[in-house]
Formats: structure tokens, sequence, C-alpha cells
């Protein structure tokens, strides 16, 4: 397989698995492609920054002949001057935090690019991102997001999912739960790190939970004792006597390995048919999507990625994964499997090995590169996109269309309108309450649920409508409506005095 030097591939930490499509609405998804992580042989190019004239000394270092010529850094030193101007004149210069003032600057200069996937990692969320595509940490195996309660409408650390046979799953946590306190302290003015960070540590420690769950009155407390956790990459089983089944959770540096060792099990047990799961599977390592498709492809490309700096590369099978899989096989999906599950999907489909089921995918189809800072943390920045093996490309046509479409059977039916019900009275509640941006995100998700509700559309499209009725009267300006209405009274009643006063000089 083709590789650059020095650069290991590696895939942004995301929201797995089915929960997080029943919570989709209420949280920030992020789908994310293959990574490549590292610096350039070499190390970064030298930075020379002038921060403009009666301030510092311009700072320079030597550039290297081979280095690429360096983008202008007026904008650079525009950032320099209001953050030496800042230090200056702000009135109160406690205030100012460094640390705070440098990764508000660093986010917004990323948010401005427009691309939801390029972004900073600080060093914290580094050794997290790094420490989730080993595929292994010690903690309670849960995963964490900040969620807004949609009845209450509070931000509150919330569990998305457990890890089975883990001490969450043991002790009982469920999807949805929030976590009130850790160990006593009130999590409301917690970030994510600071909560993950403290639930996290060595394995034989406890760590005390105070739980909220909708249906049970009182917050309740959980201890729980931190286990090594081994974050679990697939489900196998036995369907009958001749049909196996994989559901791959994870594509890390050890999918390859556990589903070569899943194989071989379901072949010894009499396996003559395969299902490969990829619904709700939402990416993962670039290096492991190559490996998995190769597990059932003997050569020829997987994927090739298109890319600014490095023109086309086609990453091709590693002859020495291929296990010569030779029985029918389906590979699953849905609208949910996305980046690293569609570029195995669509190596599938196109060397003819598997048959694609299901609903096209999400049309994630960009590479990220993770770039290590000289100060710490690292820099993930979009470098490029790519496509399947025939040249289908999954991002301009978002998503890869299946094979065979399948529709949902009636039981997952029925599941999905109990869960359209729930939302549907959660977003009556915001809406009776004038609650409008969460009644609207409730209404959604019921309606993405199940689509043959009536009133569920109804109350969608009424709320939509009475949110463009509200901002148009923002514009408005009602406040200036108001002025002038108290104005139009002052002259009526300065009118009714003249009235009257040209009455009492009457003879």
């Amino acid at each position: 397989m083709k590789q650059q030097p020095n650069m290991v591939t590696v895939q942004q930490k995301r929201l797995g698995g089915a929960l997080s499509f029943a919570i989709a609405l209420l949280l920030v998804l992020s789908f994310a492609a293959g990574y490549q992580v590292g610096n350039r042989k070499g190390g970064l190019p030298p930075l020379q920054v002038s921060l403009g004239p009666g301030l510092v000394p311009t700072v320079k270092e030597q550039t290297s002949p081979t280095q690429p010529s360096q983008p202008s850094l007026r904008p650079v030193e525009r950032l320099a001057e209001v953050y030496i101007r800042l230090q200056q004149y702000f009135y109160a210069p406690d205030k100012l935090d460094e640390t705070q003032l440098t990764y508000g600057a660093i986010s917004g200069l990323l948010r401005a690019t427009g691309d939801q996937y390029t972004r900073y990692l600080k060093p914290e969320d580094l050794e997290q991102f790094t420490t989730r595509s080993h595929g292994e940490y010690e903690g309670i195996g849960a995963e964490l997001t900040i969620a807004v309660d949609p009845v209450t409408g509070e931000e509150r650390l919330t569990i998305m999912s457990v890890f089975p046979e883990q001490p969450a799953d043991k002790a009982g946590l469920r999807p949805l739960d929030r976590i009130l306190k850790i160990d006593g302290k009130p999590t409301d003015k917690m970030t994510l790190d600071q909560a993950v960070s403290m639930i996290r540590g060595p394995r034989g420690t406890k760590v005390t939970l105070t739980i909220q769950r909708d249906g049970i009155p009182e917050p309740f407390d959980v201890t729980l004792t931190r286990e090594r956790i081994q974050i679990p990459v697939l489900q196998k089983r036995m369907l009958d006597d001749k049909v196996g089944y994989i559901r791959l959770l994870e594509f890390n540096e050890k999918t390859a390995s556990e589903l070569s060792k899943a194989l071989d099990e379901l072949k010894s047990k009499g396996a003559q048919a395969l299902i490969l799961d990829l619904r709700g599977n939402p990416g993962g390592l670039l290096d492991a999507a190559i490996e998995v498709a190769s597990i059932f492809i003997p050569k020829g490309p997987i994927v090739t990625v298109k890319s600014r700096t490095e023109g086309e590369q086609v990453f091709e099978a590693i002859p020495s994964l291929y296990k010569g899989w030779k029985g029918p096989m389906v590979v699953l999906v849905d609208n949910r499997s996305a980046s690293a599950s569609e570029i195995v999907a669509g190596a599938l489909k196109d060397h003819k090995v598997a048959e694609v089921v299901g609903e096209k995918t999400f049309g994630k189809a960009s590479v990220q590169t993770v770039v290590n800072l000289r100060g710490s943390g690292a820099l993930i920045v979009t470098t490029g996109s790519y496509l399947t093996p025939s040249g289908y490309d999954i991002h301009a046509n978002k998503g890869l269309e299946p094979d065979r479409k399948l529709e949902p059977t009636p039981e997952e039916k029925q599941h999905n309108a109990q869960l359209a019900a729930i939302w549907l009275e959660r977003g009556k509640q915001h809406l009776q309450a004038q609650e409008l941006e969460d009644a609207l995100i409730c209404f959604g998700r019921a309606r993405q649920l199940d689509r043959t509700n009536k009133e569920v559309v109804k109350l969608y499209n009424e709320t939509v409508a009475k949110l463009v009725e509200q901002e148009r009267n923002r514009t408005r300006d009602s406040q200036l409506e108001q002025v002038r209405q108290i104005l139009l009274q002052k002259l009526d009643q300065q009118k009714a005095v003249k009235a009257e006063a040209t009455v009492r000089t009457k003879p």
C-alpha cells in the first residue's frame, strides 16, 4: 500500500452506533474521513512573523531552499496587533486569560474556513483522540457528550452509549442518563474534557456518579470501579447453521485483526455466507478501512485519495491480509454509514465481492490530516477527498447507492413510531412554553422516525412558520415601533390640550 514517509493514518472520535442516530438532532455529529497524523519529513516549515511597526521587532528564521513558499502572514500580523492592543488597553487585564484567548483565536480562524471538519485539538483532546484510535483506555466504558435536555432545555453531561460488559453497563447505566455530579462535584459548569478527566482514572479505583433518568423522580448515585476498557469493534454470531453475521462498530487499529479472528470463528462454525453490517458506523481510521477491505479483496485499488498537495494517491489492497472468502456476502448499510464505512462498502461493491444492501449512505468523503503543532496540540485540516475504485465520487453524489434498497421491517416501524410519539410529546411541551427552536428539533426528530404521522408533519410545518414570523417581527424593530406609538400618543395629548385651551379662550 502506497504511504507517505513518516505519516500515519488515523481518524477522529465520533458518535457511534444506533444511539447517535436517536439523538442526532440534539448533538453535533462529527462524521470523519481518514486522518493522516504526523509532520512531514524534516519537521514543520519555519514560521516568519512580523508584528507590525511600533510593537516588537520582526522575528525571522532561516528557511530551507527546499521548503515551499510561505503564504502571506499579513493576517497573522493583524491578529498579533489586536492581541497586543487588547493587552494594552482592555479595562480589566486580569480577565485576559492567555490560553483562552489563544484557543478562541484559533477556533475563530478555523471556523471561518466554513469546513466543519477542520478543527484544533488541545493537548488534552489530542491525548483522548490518540487513545481512542488505539481502541482502549482506563475508565467506566461509556461515551459522553454535552447535550440539551429536550424537556428542560438545559445543557447536561449525558451518556451517549455504554460498552457491553464494561463497568457502566454492569452498573445499569443507560443511554440518555444525565450525570449531575461526579464524586459530589456538580457537572453543570464542567466542560466535556473536565468531566471525562474526572471519570477516567487508574483501574481498580472508584468513581461515584449522580444520575438523573427519565421516569425516576429523584437523582440517584451509582458507584463504579474503573477497569481497562477495550472499546468493542465488532459483534459476531451465527444467524443459522450457514449464515454468519459480523457488525463493525469501530474502525480503529484493532478492527482488521478482530475481524479476521471473527471470520475464522464463523467459518469454523460452518458459515457459508456472510453479512457484514455497517449500519450506524460513522467511520474510523483510513488504514483500518483499507485493511478491512483487504481481508476480502486480494489485490487492486481500495480507494483513491485526491489532495491538493499530493495529487491522486491510489491505496491498494494488502495481499497478506486476504482471507480467501468465497461464499456469498452482503454489506448492510444505512444513512448513518459514513467515511471509512463508505470506503469499505464502495470497494467491496466495485470489486463485486459483495452486494451492498440497505439505504443510501451518509456521503462523507473528505480526508483530514492531523498535524502535530510545535506548542503541543494538533491541527486537523481537510486536505482532500476520496473516490471508490471505479471512480465513484461519494461526496458529489451525497452517498453511496446500495445495489438493493430495503424497507424497515414491521417491528422497526413500530419501534420508530413509538420513539416518534415520545419526541412528539416533548415537542408539544416546548411549543406550549413558546420554546420554538427546541420544539422544532423534537418535531424534526419525530418526523424522521415516522413520516406517516400527519400530526407531526403539521406541527413541524406550523413551528417553522412561527419561527419565520418571529424572525420577521424582529426585523420590524418592535422597540422602534413602540417608541413611535409613544410619540403619537404625546402628539394626541398636545392636540387635546390645545383644543381645550382654545375652548377656554372663546368669549
